[in-house]
């Protein structure tokens, strides 16, 4: 299983990134091989629709789960689209904080409830 992490620079020392669709880069943690790669953020400048764009990149990477500050609307209709779980990043601040919180159960699902999201 892949998990991507929004992040400022590469390796598991970065901050964390506080957009998802204008992040620098994206950390993706093989959970399974423990093997980290980072895929720059493409679409970060991009005039509209970055968040969309910024889901393509993670499926390309066959992220199965984005640990996310927040999520615009198309961001979150793309994320359904190609099935990405989506969870929230809280209060962590590098990307080696949030991947041991995540390990640990302590990250909160991000899910829609009659359209609304809710934590």
């Amino acid at each position: 299983m892949k998990i991507s992490i929004c992040s400022k620079k590469t390796g598991l020392d970065s901050l964390l990134d506080e957009r998802f669709g204008r992040a620098e880069n994206f950390t993706i943690v093989d959970l399974d091989t423990n093997i980290v790669e980072t895929a720059e953020n493409t679409a970060k400048n991009d005039a509209s629709g970055a968040g969309g764009e910024a889901v393509r990149i993670l499926s390309k990477h066959d992220v199965n789960i984005a640990i996310v500050p927040h999520l615009g609307p198309k961001a979150e209709k793309a994320m359904e689209a190609f099935e990405i779980k989506t969870v929230s990043q809280g209060d962590y601040k590098s990307v080696g904080e949030v991947l041991e919180a995540y390990k640990a159960g302590k990250l909160k699902e991000i899910v829609k409830i009659n359209g609304l999201t809710r934590l």
